[in-house]
């Protein structure tokens, strides 16, 4: 369980930047695929901008470091500019990861101690 842990908290993704950034995704594909494509300057825009809190998420709330935080936020961001829709698996399977980290229990720090005490017999 905890190999699981710290898989998915390496590759994993908060669930809200992984799902948010792939319905995002979804969504200016539909937009440049109306617009045959000459909307890829909003969808790059909005990408970049949405980098941002990303990467915030991914620090305040992921507990990633710094580095991990701002490499993860600006790689879903540049696949979100992507004008294809394949690349929206990436933050999808980073979210599924991510929920997987979030919903898993921390292991305790010291054992809990079970044995009962003895009664004094007065």
């Amino acid at each position: 369980m905890d190999a699981l842990k710290k898989f998915s908290q390496f590759f994993g993704l908060h669930p809200l930047v992984g799902f948010g950034m792939f319905a995002v995704d979804l969504m200016m594909f539909g937009a440049e695929t109306a617009t045959l494509g000459f909307g890829w300057i909003v969808t790059a825009s909005v990408a970049a901008f949405l980098s941002i809190p990303s990467i915030l998420i991914q620090r305040f709330s992921y507990k990633d470091d710094w580095g991990s935080a701002v490499g993860k936020g600006l790689l879903v961001g540049v696949l979100t500019a992507i004008p294809t829709a394949l690349p929206a698996a990436v933050p999808f399977i980073g979210g599924i990861l991510g929920t997987v980290n979030v919903l898993t229990p921390d292991k305790p720090d010291k054992p809990i101690d079970v044995t009962p005490t003895p009664v004094s017999e007065e």
